[in-house]
């Protein structure tokens, strides 16, 4: 009895062309969508660094008069002495910035990690304790001793008392009257801008004053407004925010902002960055 033959048929070429074809479709297909949900997780968990740092804020204003450290002194446990100033020197003691803001509320943040944003693109490092020196003596261990050690800038004049004034939010916001800004407030694709001290002011020529760059986030940003809420905004949305801010400025105290391309009122809605 014969045994059946047996034939084994290999791919023609163009079979395996039409193979590849398929799945170099399928990856452009779901690659955007992957990076999409990427950066849709990225937003969340951004958001909820701000959280904790919004509910750290609060907490610490209990114990301070309902004040935020911006407006409490040095010697009360604040940082409002050193407002205004950004110093980047790797000992925490003789660094000025954002992140001594942050710093005096340690106990109620407690990880300095959640002051990195998960989408940030600039050298900035998470920290991995608020101690100095460093209590482990390892050399591995990053400290938080400047503002390279944070995403977030600050609000100078936010207030209990004034709820939707911006307490902290995503440092990727710049001014150059376009669309989508390639020019950032301090540090940004390109160029530099006026400084790490900003009015972001209230009104707006058209295509001109404070947008978000297009380096986070997709050209969007998250905020904490003074009242503890978390804000997702977009352009359009951040302009509206800062419109009905209910910020006046005309504050005689305290550092001199600059004022950004585009934004009118030199004293209002002024923030700091990192």
């Amino acid at each position: 009895m014969k045994k059946a033959q047996r034939f084994t048929q290999a791919f023609t070429i163009i079979e395996l062309l039409a193979v590849v074809g398929v799945i170099v479709l399928l990856a452009s297909m779901l690659l955007p969508a992957h990076a999409r949900t990427k950066g849709a997780v990225r937003r969340i968990l951004c958001s909820n660094n701000l959280r904790q740092v919004a509910t750290a804020y609060h907490v610490w204003a209990l114990s301070h008069g309902d004040a935020f450290p911006m407006h409490v002194v040095a010697a009360n446990g604040g940082y409002a002495d050193y407002t205004g100033q950004r110093i980047i020197t790797p000992v925490q003691s003789t660094s000025r910035g954002v992140f001594g803001a942050f710093l005096v509320m340690s106990n109620e943040l407690r990880a300095p990690r959640i002051l990195i944003c998960p989408s940030e693109n600039e050298p900035r490092l998470p920290a991995m304790t608020f101690s100095e020196p460093n209590p482990t003596g390892s050399v591995n261990v990053v400290l938080f001793t400047n503002d390279l050690n944070t995403s977030y800038f600050i609000g100078v004049d936010a207030a209990v008392s004034r709820p939707r004034m911006f307490l902290a939010g995503d440092h990727n916001l710049g001014s150059d009257g376009n669309v989508v800004p390639m020019r950032g407030f301090v540090g940004a694709p390109t160029l530099y801008g006026p400084d790490f001290k900003v009015s972001l002011g209230t009104n707006f020529a058209p295509n001109a004053g404070v947008a978000w760059l297009n380096t986070m986030h997709t050209v969007q940003g998250n905020v904490v407004l003074a009242n503890g809420a978390v804000q997702q905004f977009t352009r359009s949305t951040l302009r509206s925010a800062l419109r009905n801010s209910g910020d006046t400025g005309g504050r005689q105290s305290g550092p001199n902002f600059s004022q950004p391309i585009g934004c009118t009122g030199p004293g209002v809605n002024r923030i700091q960055f990192p």
